[in-house]
């Protein structure tokens, strides 16, 4: 993988708890750091769920493997200058030295 590929900049946020002032917690998705990915569209599927069609988009990532230890299973994804958040179904090393692979599922 050349390094020159990673052409896509891909906001990595993560749920952050602060308490609402009255004993309670509020949630709310913070941006955690902003990455460099080479992305492939994987894979699209339309499919019924609750009686509403909604589509699936499968994305593949590939960051280098430092950059990916920092980024936890539970993060959301977004491509920037694209408001579609994307969840991470699985990482794993991939072939190429020193780069991880990151598999992502459209949310909503």
């Amino acid at each position: 993988m050349d390094a020159g590929k990673l052409d896509t900049r891909v906001i990595v946020k993560r749920l952050t708890k602060t308490a609402d002032g009255y004993g309670g917690t509020t949630a709310t998705k913070a941006t955690e750091t902003t990455i460099w990915a080479y992305k492939v569209d994987v894979s699209g599927d339309i499919k019924t769920q609750n009686v509403q069609r909604k589509k699936f988009i499968d994305i593949e990532l590939i960051v280098r493997k430092k950059t990916a230890d920092d980024i936890l299973d539970e993060d959301i994804l977004q491509i920037e200058g694209n408001s579609t958040e994307y969840r991470i179904n699985e990482k794993f090393d991939s072939e190429h030295k020193y780069f991880t692979t990151i598999r992502a599922t459209k949310i909503g």
